[in-house]
Formats: C-alpha cells, structure tokens, sequence
C-alpha cells in the first residue's frame, strides 16, 4: 500500500473515533490560554510573555510538558491560567494520543485478521487456496511484469497461515482479506472493480471440499464478472466438463488440472525426452520462458520469416508463433454516426443504463509455427522462448 492511501485509511478512521472533535477542543484550550496568558502579562514589567505569539510558544511548551522555561508568568492571573493549562492539558493529550494509538492498534488488527478494504488498483486478486497457489506467488514475484506486484488473496486460511505466508514472501506486497470469494462483501473489500487480473484456484481452504470447489470457481467467475466486466479472469478447475460454464462466464484464460498429462505420458514413449523439454521451460528454475511480446509497429504489414529474424538477431529469442487478438464489437459500434431519431434514441438510451451491452471480449487466435509468409496484423503479438532473469526482491 502506498503512503498516500494509508493516510487517507488513517484518517478516515480517525474522523470515525471523534479524533478531530479532540483535537478541536485542544487547538481551542490552547489558543484560549495563549490569548488570555498575553492579556495578562505583557503589561507586567519584565514578563518574558509581550507578544500573543509569546502566548502560543508558552502554551505548546507547557501542555506538551517540555518546560524550557524562558517563558513564565509573573502576575498571578497568569499563573492561574497556567495551572488551568496544566491540568487540562494532561487530560486532552492523553486522548489524542490514546484516540491515535488505538487507530493504528485496529488497523493492524484488521490487516491480521484480512478485515481490511483494499483501496488500491491495478492489482492481482487471487481467490480460494490449494497446495498450487504459492507456487502461483513464486511465479508472480519471480517473472511477473511489475517489480513487486501487488497481490492481494482472499480465502479463508487461518490466520496463523496467513502470517507464515506474508512472513515468507514479506519482500512482496502481499494483502489479505478473509472471507468466502464466492460471496459480493469478500470481492467488494479486495477492490476487485479496480483489479487488473483475478485468479481463481480450485478452493480447498477453510471448510470446503473437492467436490464444489468447481462449482465455486464458476459462481465467482459469475459474480466477479457482474461487478467488474471488464477485469480480466483466470481460472482453474479440477474437471475438464465444467469449461463451457466458465467459458458463458466470458472467463477469458482457462487451466484445467491434468489437461495435458495423457499427451506427455504418450510423448514420453513416441519422443523420449520431450516431457523434460515442457518441464525445463515450465520450472521456476530455468529462465527460458515462453512470452508474449508486443511486436515492433515497423513489422505489421511484414512477413513471419522476418520477424522471426529479428527476434533471433537482435532479442536473442525464439519466435515460435503468433496471438491475433480481436475485440467483440459493441452495440454502439453498430449503429452509424447518422443523426436518424432511431438512433439518437437508441444511443440515449443506453448512456442512461450506464451499462455497455456487449461487453468488449479479446477473442485470442493461436497460431504456432506459422508459415514463413504469414503476414503480421495489427494488433498481433509474437509468442517467443526468451532468456528472462529473475527480478531481484
């Protein structure tokens, strides 16, 4: 969390305990006392006090027990205005710094106990837990796009597993909010309208079972989508014949556990060695990695062969195919810039829903191994096996 948004949070809790009325009440006794300390002394031959701004000096320095001592009233009216401001003060700054502690005491309750609203954006949501999931944090923290992501998990691990887990990964911005991600209170607190990514794991944590952990990842999926349309949703499941529901969900990366496992098993006997080939550049440990790479605007228009060249040549990777992205159109792209009062109404109409019909959804093509005459688009990426070095937390 960045300075700025934890003294807004601060603050807002401040104003819930009644610190500012305190506060008020304090500015009030002192400027009160300043005031009346200078009408009593500044008269008086050798008072140290003949200033109002002599007043304030001397009233700070006595309710905040310093006592230097270069400003002291002589006149007994003033003297009593001094034991008026010592006795109050004690009272008012025990309150303001009793009121202060027990904010930043319930803040860090709060943040232990994953009570907390997260306030931040662009950040990676994980919901639900299994044996998988900080594997997930390694590679995040390890290849991911940003330097120390921010990660925020909701699930309802207890809390002392919480505490090992942020003290393990305590490099990384890691937050948590306890509560059930199937449910809208849970996803409201992790901010997940201002979320960049979700994933969604087959959720063992807590009381529930295998046996719903799909049907929970496809209600969340349903729920996240109907708060936040256009935050983009990566989900797992446990059973391969759950994907087209996740797939009406508009989920947009889907990873089904074991998908893949019968292909190598049968490549292991047909092309011995080629299972280590997909677990070399699937370890954590082995910086070869697969990526999507924007490709340079002075290759659109240009062949494969040449971009594989270049790639070769000057970025020291492998180009071993292509994603064409195509956006869905939306309601609005159909209808024509004429004035007609159809339109117009139509247009109308849906401003005042506040709602975009036909939610713009990335429809990704996957070519591998293109022919060396494919021609690059616009808006393409290149799919590349590239050298990446680990980021340093």
């Amino acid at each position: 969390m960045s300075s700025q948004s934890r003294i807004k949070k601060i603050l807002r809790v401040l104003r819930k305990e009644r610190f500012f009325l305190v506060a008020s009440i304090t500015i009030i006794v002192i400027l009160s006392c300043s005031i009346g300390i200078y009408l009593f002394e500044h008269d008086i031959k050798d008072s140290s006090i003949q200033s109002l701004w002599d007043g304030v000096w001397w009233a700070f320095v006595t309710i905040s027990t310093v006592g230097y001592g270069d400003k002291i009233p002589l006149s007994n009216a003033g003297k009593i205005v001094g034991l008026g401001l010592m006795i109050s003060g004690i009272g008012l700054l025990s309150l303001v710094t009793a009121t202060i502690a027990s904010v930043f005491v319930e803040q860090k309750i709060k943040e232990g106990k994953g009570l907390e609203t997260i306030k931040e954006r662009n950040h990676i949501v994980i919901c639900g837990w299994n044996k998988y999931t900080e594997d997930v944090l390694e590679w995040l923290n390890t290849y991911g796009n940003e330097e120390n992501p921010s990660i925020v998990l909701v699930n309802e691990l207890p809390v002392d597993d919480i505490d090992a887990l942020k003290l393990k990964h305590e490099k990384c911005n890691l937050r948590f909010i306890r509560g059930n991600h199937t449910y809208e209170d849970a996803l409201t607190r992790a901010n997940i309208k201002r979320a960049k990514f979700v994933i969604l794991m087959a959720d063992l944590s807590g009381p529930h079972s295998k046996d719903r952990a799909d049907e929970r990842t496809i209600l969340s999926a349903l729920t996240i989508k109907s708060l936040a349309p256009k935050t983009k949703i990566v989900a797992e499941l446990l059973d391969g014949d759950n994907k087209p529901y996740l797939k009406r969900a508009n989920v947009d990366e889907i990873i089904i556990i074991g998908e893949h496992v019968a292909s190598l098993l049968a490549s292991a006997v047909s092309h011995p060695g080629l299972p280590k080939v997909f677990s070399r550049i699937l370890s954590i440990d082995d910086n070869n990695k697969l990526c999507r790479v924007e490709i340079p605007g002075q290759f659109v228009g240009k062949t494969f062969q040449e971009l594989s060249e270049f790639f070769k040549e000057k970025r020291d990777s492998i180009l071993i195919g292509l994603l064409k992205e195509k956006k869905s159109m939306k309601l609005e792209d159909m209808l024509s810039d004429d004035t007609s009062i159809i339109e117009t109404f139509i247009k109308e109409k849906i401003r005042e829903s506040k709602k975009e019909l036909f939610y713009e959804q990335e429809q990704i093509k996957v070519i591998i191994n293109p022919d060396d005459d494919e021609i690059i688009g616009t808006g393409d990426y290149a799919v590349v096996l590239s050298k990446l070095e680990p980021k340093r937390l």
